[in-house]
């Protein structure tokens, strides 16, 4: 009898898994069909539109979550919301599963990112987060600008230092344009943790390799990191760019919780 109940609860979770991602990509899709309908429409504001969008991103992985929450697939929570500050941020997290941009954008009503290259030119998403106004992070230069010009405007950024997804057990080594962002433009960093119950969504994952329960992701935001507090003098240079990347690592490190791998079917 316990066989069974295991047996069916593990088709319910994977059926479930299967369904959140087609359920994914035909809601990208449409998204990609509002936006267009929406840039039909003559608009003397582009930051009004790019509002809009986020807006509208923002409802959207907010359902996404409900279906995932209601079917017992994963449950999203955050702690520390109080903790972000009034203007805009940087935004900067660990970057566990595929799901970690979903929950964060559902979080913050209002936000860009700082995305691969592929992603701009995603038939899912590529016109949305072009519209929205997120920012490709193929030259590094030009990425700074950007985020600097977003955050003058009063938008907060979200950041993955890692640049792509963690490895199982340990974090990739951070690259530094989060560092060169805060120095450059003087907002404060604002660091999340996140952290999830089963090793789902990372990298090689399949999607049939699903834990036998339900799970908890959690989005801990920590208290705003004031560039004066971490760096003596701090400067738009490479010395203090270095310094604070790797004060954002050390932090990340003695924070993150690693789930044992052995669970995910390999």
């Amino acid at each position: 009898m316990g066989k069974a109940v295991r047996i069916i609860q593990y088709l319910r979770i994977a059926a479930g898994t299967g369904l959140a991602f087609v359920l994914f990509g035909l809601g990208g899709l449409f998204l990609n069909l509002v936006t267009l309908l929406i840039g039909v429409i003559p608009n003397s504001f582009p930051e009004k539109r790019e509002q809009n969008i986020q807006k509208i991103v923002h409802y959207s992985f907010r359902a996404f979550y409900w279906y995932l929450k209601v079917f017992r697939l994963i449950n999203g929570k955050c702690k520390g919301l109080e903790r972000l500050p009034s203007t805009a941020y940087i935004f900067v997290a660990n970057h566990p599963t595929l799901l970690d941009i979903v929950l964060i954008l559902a979080i913050l009503p209002r936000a860009i990112c700082v995305v691969k290259p592929k992603i701009m030119s995603s038939i899912y998403m590529g016109e949305v987060a072009r519209t929205a106004g997120y920012i490709s992070n193929e030259d590094g230069e030009k990425l700074i600008d950007a985020c600097v010009k977003k955050l003058n405007q009063g938008t907060p950024i979200i950041i993955f230092p890692e640049g792509t997804r963690s490895l199982p057990q340990t974090l990739r080594l951070f690259k530094r344009s989060a560092a060169w962002i805060a120095l450059k433009s003087d907002f404060p960093i604002v660091p999340a943790v996140l952290s999830i119950t089963a090793p789902i969504l990372m990298k090689d994952w399949k999607w049939y390799h699903v834990p036998p329960h339900s799970m908890e992701m959690l989005v801990d935001i920590h208290e705003p990191i004031i560039l004066e507090k971490v760096l003596n003098n701090p400067k738009y240079d490479t010395v203090s760019a270095r310094k604070l990347t790797s004060h954002l690592q050390q932090f990340f490190e003695s924070k993150v919780i690693f789930n044992d791998i052995g669970s995910n079917g390999k």
